[in-house]
């Protein structure tokens, strides 16, 4: 073998060795993977009800992964988990939602254990998100609910809260997993 040849394989493989070590010290990581299914107990309900929308969130990848609970901690608090209605002609019913900010958690360990669950590969994380129909005077017929966890927008921390994250022993999910469920509204 030239020793050209042998150079280059060696060069190839510290390469490859360095991206794997990278990959292992990645904090963020993006949604696919984790899995966002949604559900409902029926298919059918009286327009007005309120519908218990169910949720399951699976890390889907081979690494310990932390995916949102519903809220942020943070103030303002956004939504990680939000969903609305859409009929049938495409329009979108969207609920607002208030916020009160108090007794913010002090440190980044302290957001993140109020904030997100750590699953191992394939473990899953259950949830129920309140859906009120009467908000919007919805009228019988097809509708779809729609529904998008959140994750993490790794820009809005701070290089000492990275720090502190990537010694918690997992990645964090960033961007955003859709999913939907089809209902029917009846009087």
């Amino acid at each position: 073998m030239k020793w050209s040849t042998r150079i280059l394989q060696i060069g190839v493989s510290c390469v490859l060795l360095t991206t794997v070590l990278l990959a292992q010290k990645q904090i963020f990581v993006p949604a696919n993977d984790a899995s966002f299914r949604i559900s409902t107990d029926q298919s059918s309900y009286r327009a007005g009800d309120k519908i218990a929308l169910k949720y399951r969130i699976t890390n889907t990848s081979y690494a310990p992964l932390y995916v949102p609970r519903e809220w942020e901690v943070t103030c303002p608090r956004g939504p990680h988990v939000w969903a609305w209605f859409e009929d049938s002609s495409g329009k979108h019913f969207v609920p607002g939602y208030g916020i009160s900010c108090s007794g913010n958690p002090r440190s980044i360990i302290e957001r993140i254990s109020k904030e997100a669950v750590l699953l191992k590969p394939r473990e899953h994380f259950d949830g129920t998100f309140p859906l009120d129909s009467k908000l919007f005077d919805l009228k019988p017929g097809a509708y779809r609910i729609e529904a998008t966890l959140s994750g993490w927008t790794d820009e809005k921390f701070s290089d000492a809260e990275r720090s502190q994250l990537a010694q918690m022993g997992g990645r964090f999910m960033t961007g955003d997993v859709p999913d939907s469920v089809r209902i029917q509204l009846t009087q």
